[in-house]
């Protein structure tokens, strides 16, 4: 009796379940897939993360700059480096591809995004000889009016890629011992690079971008004593430089050699402390204020150490003026259209931190965070 109770209810649910099936699949309408785009006028953060535990899957994170809310991701290959455009409509990424994966064939390109869809619209192939290194800033630059493209190698000696990126063509311009690119400001077709006998050389690319003429400076750091941090900030005629102790200088890049001058000391009667981190400091070019990650108990090798203090230091005065505590920090910067907010990666708690300047004492608190990334190692707001 129960057998045949049960078996006629479940024949009655089989009958039903034809028509419940339709009546769900009636109901549902085809879900319409859209894609967002960045607002073009949304200030930008980028993040590029070479992801060091599993290193062929790097990207770049952009988030909205006003809130550190995460807006898009670009891939960046192995090793990637990234630049964004002058015209606030392209991100460059230099990434690497192996045929299997891990292994195989290598290709290098140029990977070319929009900058509001995050989507690859083009990409220009390049050799394989760019550096395989943390994305420094200064291992892939745009030259001053965003035509060309001057890009670190390595393999290991060393030269600079030079791409022209309408037509597509590249030349390789050598520079046994140089390290690092800093574009000319004013002139597209010149750029410096640092060399390892304290000396740096002068780039002038000719007309047809198919060969450039070189030029050594006198020697004006000491590479062995108190090395130069390859990062560098742009401010006015130049580059301001740190070296490993906490000095400052300023170097002219414009002209047919370089040109340097001291431009003060952070560290000076602050025995045991120096800057440290992969993107140290960062300027205000409007007010010449430079913001360093500075330790304690400073030693040979501690010179990529996270930071425990922020430092705001005065560049014409030549004047520590605020000492702020942030702890963890490797890379700091900020955007030019708005000073008074420091962006930084904390490299010991994986976060990306937003910080606020108080424009007169220029103390700095935090002003808010996100959780991102496993190994985030540059970080840049362009606009």
């Amino acid at each position: 009796m129960k057998f045949g109770a049960v078996a006629s209810v479940f024949a009655l649910v089989l009958s039903l379940t034809p028509s419940l099936h339709m009546a769900r699949a009636e109901d549902l309408k085809p879900e319409q897939i859209t894609v967002a785009r960045v607002p073009a006028d949304m200030p930008r953060l980028y993040v590029m993360d070479p992801v060091l535990p599993h290193m062929v899957d790097g990207r770049v994170y952009t988030l909205d700059a006003r809130t550190l809310s995460l807006k898009g991701m670009m891939e960046s290959g192995f090793a990637g480096m990234m630049a964004a455009a002058p015209d606030k409509k392209r991100v460059y990424v230099a990434a690497s591809f192996f045929e299997r994966l891990t292994r195989g064939a290598r290709t290098d390109v140029i990977q070319v995004y929009d900058d509001e869809t995050l989507k690859v619209v083009d990409e220009i192939p390049v050799p394989t000889l760019r550096a395989q290194a943390l994305p420094y800033r200064n291992l892939f630059r745009l030259n001053s009016d965003g035509s060309m493209i001057f890009m670190q190698n390595a393999t290991p000696a060393t030269s600079v890629t030079v791409v022209d990126i309408a037509s597509k063509k590249n030349f390789e311009a050598q520079g046994p011992g140089c390290y690092g690119i800093y574009p000319a400001l004013a002139n597209p077709l010149r750029f410096a690079t640092l060399c390892g006998d304290g000396t740096a050389t002068t780039y002038t690319i000719s007309v047809d971008r198919a060969a450039a003429r070189l030029k050594s400076s006198e020697k004006f750091f000491d590479p062995q004593n108190d090395p130069l941090y390859t990062h560098a900030e742009a401010m006015r005629d130049g580059y301001v430089f740190l070296t490993y102790s906490g000095k400052f200088m300023r170097v002219a890049v414009d002209g047919d050699t370089t040109s340097a001058q001291a431009s003060g000391d952070a560290t000076e009667g602050q025995q045991g402390w120096a800057p440290g981190g992969y993107q140290p400091f960062t300027v205000d070019a409007q007010s010449g204020v430079a913001y360093l990650l500075m330790h304690d108990k400073a030693q040979e090798g501690s010179h990529k150490a996270p930071s425990v203090e922020i430092w705001a230091y005065d560049l014409g005065a030549k004047k520590l003026i605020a000492r702020s505590p942030a702890t963890g920090l490797i890379g700091v910067t900020l955007a030019p259209s708005n000073p008074n907010v420091l962006f930084g990666i904390d490299g010991v708690a994986n976060k990306i931190v937003r910080l606020a300047v108080d424009p007169q004492s220029r103390s700095i608190t935090p002003a808010g965070e996100i959780k991102l990334g496993e190994t985030a190692a540059l970080i840049e707001a362009p606009r």
